[in-house]
């Protein structure tokens, strides 16, 4: 079984390995790639699977394939059956996640097979959003603003708050959550767009986790990353599977935009 400190190589996690320049550490990948498997692992273990061993098997096979094209028909055939939002995200993906960690921990499967399947099933989860109705637009501009868990610098995110919130942003800033804490404001306040803020590489772990569990608990809302972590890693959205992320203050501002606009238009569409 691989350490942390094991030498590896693995391109970006991302959902066909398009190989982007890694920033991020291989520890921090590796860590990364560890908690998404955790995470969905566990929130499989809450429910009750429909889905038998043989096409949990053949799901599985088609996430480690080198492209996820058969994975992602997978889940659109089981949505064409008739599949909810919730059945797709607990019988299929967070289960699968259950059987890789298996496979992971009997080393029949390594650590960059492990990595590729993690992004791929966090890009699976943030694409399901479009399965979903789309958010009622409230006549104005809304967020979500959070520290990641467990993150001690707040003094950004703060700011930028108090800005946006000068320029008719309604922002509902939560620092110092927990995950479970972020998962009930956002499902119970149904936000359009959540921000999370985080300083380091060491935030890696709970921004998986974090989105994770945001993508199931309210699964319309558009997420995006801000902080130094994105300094560090431009490429930290396509990672954590995020839909975008803002390194500066100008930045946030016009991806939050882009992000309302977004809304704006999946609203005007919706039959």
């Amino acid at each position: 079984m691989l350490t942390v400190d094991t030498p590896i190589l693995v391109r970006a996690i991302d959902d066909d390995m398009h190989g982007q320049d890694r920033r991020l550490s291989d520890a921090s990948l590796l860590v990364m790639a560890q908690e998404v498997i955790t995470r969905l692992s566990y929130i499989s273990r809450k429910a009750n699977p429909d889905i038998s061993d043989v096409d949990l098997d053949a799901f599985c096979i088609a996430l480690l394939e080198p492209k996820a094209d058969e994975a992602n028909r997978i889940l659109l055939r089981a949505r064409e059956r008739g599949a909810t939002h919730e059945k797709l995200c607990l019988s299929y993906i967070a289960a699968a996640a259950t059987r890789l960690g298996e496979w992971w921990e009997k080393d029949i499967i390594h650590f960059s097979d492990t990595a590729i399947a993690a992004g791929r099933m966090l890009h699976m989860l943030r694409d399901l959003r479009m399965t979903m109705p789309p958010v009622p637009v409230r006549g104005h501009r809304e967020a979500l603003f959070a520290t990641a868990p467990g993150e001690q610098h707040v003094l950004g995110v703060t700011m930028a708050a108090d800005i946006l919130r000068n320029k008719g942003w309604h922002i509902d800033l939560q620092v110092g959550r927990t995950e479970t804490d972020l998962c009930k404001i956002a499902h119970d306040g149904g936000y359009p767009i959540i921000g999370l803020s985080a300083s380091g590489a060491d935030r890696v772990r709970a921004l998986a986790r974090t989105i994770v569990e945001l993508r199931i608990a309210a699964p319309r809302s558009l997420i995006f990353i801000s902080g130094n972590i994105v300094h560090i890693d431009r490429d930290i959205a396509i990672r954590t599977g995020a839909d975008a992320a803002a390194a500066s203050m100008a930045h946030c501002q016009e991806t939050l935009e882009s992000l309302y606009q977004a809304v704006l238009r999946a609203a005007s569409s919706a039959p």
